[in-house]
């Protein structure tokens, strides 16, 4: 392997490598503002973050769809309420409307 790419292989995996707690990813959620239409395991405005992990359960690139809803916004997909669109919310980056993905997705 070329050591200049494996010089960036390393510098780049402890990244990924931090785990995160549920506590930290809920803290982002509502840094966010992700709780003004969202619960935990409870509808309101929104559905509850459960709901969304039940429905992506099992489906093929859920986190990556999921992460472009977060980020994107758009037509409702549960309902009659559309996610707002960027610029109408807080905004996020990539890097955290992924791991919000990944934390809605993987919650039991």
């Amino acid at each position: 392997m070329n050591k200049l790419v494996l010089a960036g292989v390393l510098l780049i995996t402890p990244m990924f490598a931090v785990p995160v707690s549920a506590d930290q990813m809920e803290d982002l959620a509502r840094a966010k503002q992700c709780f003004s239409c969202h619960q935990l395991d409870k509808e309101a405005i929104a559905p509850s973050f459960m709901t969304i992990a039940k429905k992506y359960k099992g489906v093929p690139n859920a986190e990556v769809m999921l992460a472009d809803r977060i980020q994107k916004g758009g037509v409702a997909h549960f309902g009659n309420t559309p996610m707002p669109s960027e610029g109408a919310r807080v905004s996020l980056s990539a890097a955290e409307a992924n791991s919000l993905a990944a934390w809605v997705v993987n919650m039991k």
